[in-house]
């Protein structure tokens, strides 16, 4: 079977999932995080694959 023109991972985070890096408090957003809600550090997004 050949897929043409087919999404290959249709999956979609329907939150952001945030790691801060100063005290490592975890937590999800519907949107985008700069800062950690807790001690104000920068956060990741631990919700995508890093490689």
């Amino acid at each position: 079977m050949v897929l043409h023109n087919a999404d290959i991972d249709p999956h979609r985070n329907e939150h952001g999932y945030y790691e801060c890096l100063s005290c490592g408090t975890r937590t999800t957003s519907d949107d985008p995080l700069g800062r950690c809600v807790d001690c104000g550090g920068e956060v990741r997004n631990i919700g995508v694959a890093r490689e």
